[in-house]
């Protein structure tokens, strides 16, 4: 589960950090994508499904786009 700062910040920072996210995560599609916003937490789940990567390791990697564009 994201952290509260780190879920803060994607929906304050979606329109920014956007763009990254499509780079960083080109099987993604524009509907779980708008995720980011109304559910970071099921945002998550659905790339971990789409790249078999562990849950932990994409919250890693949400926090470091989010503090990279900040």
């Amino acid at each position: 589960m994201i952290d509260q700062q780190t879920k803060t910040q994607l929906q304050e920072q979606y329109q920014e950090i956007k763009p990254m996210l499509k780079q960083k995560f080109p099987d993604i599609e524009e509907q779980e994508l708008s995720k980011v916003q109304s559910d970071p937490d099921g945002f998550v789940q659905t790339l971990a499904q789409k790249t078999t990567q562990p849950t932990e390791q994409i919250e890693q990697q949400l926090k470091q786009l989010v503090s990279s564009s900040s």
